[in-house]
């Protein structure tokens, strides 16, 4: 079995911007072993949907942030669009790759800027005035490289180890984290009287999209979802420290669009305690995840686990790996118990 940090390092590596998730499509479906389909959204499912088993379902969105090409000029420079939550600061002057889906081809540039004579300073430059240079003399040579409208354009970077080897560094830890949680999950525990759905899902980070159909789909007794949040454990991050890495999983109390099953919370709780497994509580303020939707369209208990992650959207994120253990041991642990009859599923 392929070594967690090892699989999350391949993960992140790979480019999904919402809508063109292939690259992960094919990874997972490669990875996790057993029953697999796809529906007409692009939403995978590992496990035996038909089955008459109690189900339990485990969501991971396979997307990322990032751009795709908006407008090629005729001198060669391509202005782009955001794809989900991006704050200017992080993007100038940072290397990016577009992939041309006419030719596969991967073309190499650098985001760009008017002169800074044109902005003060301290602004924040909008996105909308930022172009990248692929060092090409005009948009004809880029057009016959392959680039063209809507190609995806994300972050130029490759995953690392810190110096300590405790912590993995790279791109779209939001969310390969959480689809490295759910294959290893899926691929770990073996159950005799629930079935064990993991579900990657699409478009998350544009407005949580798959999910919605996902959740109709799996028809899931129970519904984990797994995402990532920033970490408030660093300078000036939040009033007082919370998610703090090296400390678990947060067992999410409510975010934006969905409020924890508080039972179900409190099952996972006793579970990590008696199994003396990190964890921490968490409350996503600022945002949502693919709960609000699995919530309202399946109907049934949901949690979200988060894990947390130091500067997400942006080119490099920072995670520790024993909270990604922490993770998998926990719902690993979980899942066990729930299969050996440790709760009934009608008393969440």
């Amino acid at each position: 079995m392929t070594a967690s940090d090892e699989l999350l390092m391949r993960l992140s590596n790979l480019d999904a911007l919402p809508g063109q998730e292939t690259q992960v499509q094919n990874a997972l479906q490669e990875i996790i072993k057993g029953v697999k389909t796809k529906d007409s959204f692009g939403n995978l499912y590992f496990g035996n949907l038909k089955t008459e088993k109690k189900k339990i379902a485990l969501y991971a969105h396979m997307d990322e942030v990032g751009f795709f090409v908006h407008r090629i000029t005729e001198d060669g420079f391509v202005y782009f669009y955001p794809i989900g939550g991006w704050w200017g600061h992080v993007i100038l002057g940072q290397q990016v790759r577009a992939t041309c889906r006419k030719n596969g081809a991967i073309l190499e540039g650098i985001v760009g800027t008017l002169p800074k004579t044109n902005h003060k300073m301290t602004e924040v430059v909008p996105i909308s005035e930022m172009y990248i240079d692929f060092g090409a003399h005009s948009k004809t040579e880029l057009e016959e490289a392959g680039l063209q409208i809507g190609d995806m354009i994300l972050p130029n970077t490759q995953s690392k180890k810190s110096f300590n080897q405790k912590k993995i560094m790279g791109k779209a830890l939001d969310n390969r984290v959480a689809c490295t949680v759910m294959a290893q999950v899926k691929n770990r525990v073996d159950t005799n009287n629930i079935e064990v759905i993991g579900v990657g899902t699409v478009q998350e980070e544009a407005g949580t999209r798959g999910s919605k159909v996902a959740a109709v789909e799996a028809q899931a007794d129970i519904n984990i979802v797994i995402d990532v949040a920033n970490g408030k454990d660093t300078p000036k991050a939040a009033e007082f420290p919370n998610r703090i890495q090296g400390q678990g999983p947060g067992l999410v109390l409510a975010d934006k669009t969905a409020l924890a099953n508080i039972k179900l919370l409190d099952y996972c709780k006793e579970i990590a305690e008696k199994n003396q497994i990190s964890w921490q509580y968490d409350l996503l303020a600022g945002g949502g995840t693919d709960a609000g939707s699995v919530q309202l369209f399946a109907g049934k208990p949901t949690l979200v686990f988060c894990v947390p992650v130091r500067y997400c959207h942006s080119w490099n994120s920072i995670v520790e790996i024993s909270d990604v253990e922490d993770t998998i041991d926990l719902l690993v642990a979980v899942i066990r118990s729930l299969d050996e009859g440790g709760i009934k599923f009608e008393q969440f």
